[in-house]
């Protein structure tokens, strides 16, 4: 098991000790081994529409988009306050065999146990990152006290640049704690004079 998995928020206060003025004077005390998280342009990214908010998208051919059931009831029916249906999206891993040509071939098998889910963060910040550092936290929802204890699964950190968009590309393996079957809040947030500044969030389902 990783590193990450045992994090916890006396981490993150350690980490918010050494966030003076900028977030960029952070060090890495993660970990030896740099973290499974890497930015992208926003321009190249995947479009999401949501203005604040975060669209989650499967980041490689190895991770599958499955259809997700709404958590809440859609317009015109009974709940006259809900406007849209919610929906988290849900990703499994592709089974697939290596050929004699050294390529990939989709199989009807499981996926290996300790295959990732390969990820893309994409969205407008409610409010604009700082350039410097910010924190990736994932809370496995199947806790109900995780977020309020403030013990989260993993969590990885990497430079932003200062604006309203983030993209990313994330790798959630087995071994640093993500399991198939539960729900992750991932929360992005930078570390300003020792407080923690929530930029955005969002839920994704690991099948």
């Amino acid at each position: 098991m990783g590193m990450r998995v045992v994090v916890g928020w006396v981490a993150l206060v350690a980490l918010a000790g050494m966030a003076r003025a900028n977030p960029g004077d952070l060090s890495d005390i993660v970990g030896s081994s740099a973290p499974p998280l890497t930015i992208l342009d926003p321009a190249a990214a995947t479009r999401c529409a949501q203005k604040p908010g975060l669209c989650i998208n499967a980041g490689a051919r190895s991770t599958i988009s499955v259809a997700s059931a709404p958590m809440a009831a859609a317009a015109g029916t009974a709940d006259k306050q809900s406007k849209a249906a919610i929906v988290v999206p849900r990703f499994s891993r592709a089974a697939s065999i290596a050929a004699s040509d050294g390529t990939q071939t989709a199989a009807a098998t499981t996926p290996p146990e300790d295959a990732p889910w390969t990820l893309e963060v994409t969205g407008t910040l409610k409010r604009a990152a700082w350039a410097g550092n910010a924190l990736f936290l994932f809370f496995d929802l199947e806790d109900p006290d995780a977020i309020e204890n403030r013990q989260f699964t993993a969590l990885f950190q990497a430079p932003l640049k200062a604006g309203p968009k983030v993209a990313a590309r994330v790798s959630l393996s087995p071994e640093d704690g993500f399991r198939p079957g539960h729900t992750y809040r991932v929360r992005i947030v930078q570390l300003i004079n020792g407080k923690e500044i929530v930029l955005g969030e969002s839920d994704v389902s690991l099948l």
